[in-house]
């Protein structure tokens, strides 16, 4: 996705979001990533109305609802793309703050949305092997208030070297649940029968034997 289309992004999510909906696109990223890392499919109903803490937006237009999704779909399909067929080049979208001694990345963001995509897909409190939650660990470090003090105890290449990390555990992540998908368990519907007797459920008003049974 060019950097058009992540400014689109975030104008979207900073007009159409509320205090506890994701807020940048770089969040957003971090969310999909965990998304599509997920060991069972989340069904997009319900990883859109996560985006926005479950207060989706009341669109000015159909048109713009779907431009939002198009690029939405988008950017979780290149976080799909990159972790499931080029492991060893994934890049996670981070901002950047010129504080003065050169560029630092931001990563909260993004692993504040991965939290947010782990936790929508269910796994976020799953056992994990000890490389995988190791991984896990990492990204909460830097995406949780808990990891506070942490942070601010680590020097600039402490701080670095951490961040440096951060993409290799999301592929680590991503490659774990693929080795241990889950099934999708079919939606059970408990139907009344209907009797050879009864009148038809078509409505024709003939009975069951009659019509719809043949």
């Amino acid at each position: 996705m060019d950097n058009r289309g992540l400014e689109k992004l975030d104008q979207w999510l900073l007009k159409y979001g509320n205090d506890d909906s994701i807020l940048s696109a770089s969040e957003l990223d971090g969310y999909f990533a965990a998304i599509v890392s997920a060991p069972r499919q989340v069904a997009p109903a319900v990883w859109y109305s996560a985006i926005w803490a479950d207060q989706p937006p009341q669109w000015p237009s159909d048109k713009d609802g779907e431009r939002f999704m198009k690029l939405a779909v988008e950017l979780m399909s290149e976080a799909t793309y990159m972790l499931s067929e080029e492991p060893d080049d994934y890049e996670a979208i981070f901002l950047a703050d010129d504080n003065g001694k050169g560029e630092k990345l931001i990563v909260s963001e993004w692993c504040a949305g991965y939290l947010r995509g782990a936790a929508v897909a269910g796994w976020l409190e799953e056992a994990l092997p000890d490389s995988a939650s190791a991984a896990l660990k990492l990204i909460t470090l830097h995406g949780d208030e808990s990891g506070t003090e942490t942070l601010k105890a680590m020097s600039d290449a402490e701080y670095d070297a951490s961040t440096a990390l951060i993409e290799p555990a999301a592929v680590e992540l991503y490659e774990y649940w693929q080795q241990n998908l889950q099934p999708v368990l079919p939606v059970r519907r408990e139907e009344a029968k209907v009797g050879r007797n009864d009148p038809c459920t078509c409505g024709s008003g003939k009975k069951y034997k009659q019509c719809c049974m043949k």
